[in-house]
């Protein structure tokens, strides 16, 4: 019964300094306003309301209120974000901009990865181009 309480201890020790590691690590996180975000991509051809549903998703995803993303953000690092997660947060943000997700045919067709916001960003601009003429990004 004592082996299984410090066991239990360990894991609980364990997860809070990995916890704490990674709000260090955040702390010292430099990100950007929405508005230099949005520029940033915007001069690449990225729709404003695209870069912007974007940046807002992920600063919700922050740890603290006023938590600012950088398009070099890692889902997985900084967000503690993977597979299902990612899904669903692709989602949200579709459905903030009205767009719909892809069929699984036309989802194969990004070649691209997913592991850093400046990803989402390119993902979600490329999800606008295949949606029905009548659905636009604003």
């Amino acid at each position: 019964m004592n082996a299984i309480l410090v066991i239990i201890g360990g894991i609980v020790g364990a997860t809070g300094i990995a916890w704490a590691l990674h709000l260090k690590r955040l702390k010292e996180h430099v990100g950007m306003t929405r508005d230099e975000f949005v520029a940033q991509f915007q001069s690449t051809g990225v729709a404003a309301a695209v870069a912007g549903a974007v940046y807002d998703q992920f600063q919700k995803l922050g740890t603290w209120k006023g938590f600012m993303p950088s398009p070099a953000d890692t889902l997985e690092k900084t967000y503690k974000t993977v597979d299902e997660d990612v899904e669903e947060n692709l989602k949200e943000i579709l459905q903030r901009l009205g767009f719909e997700m892809p069929h699984s045919g036309s989802l194969q067709e990004w070649n691209g990865p997913l592991e850093t916001v400046s990803d989402v960003v390119r993902w979600v601009d490329w999800v606008r181009t295949k949606q029905n003429p009548s659905v636009t990004a604003q």
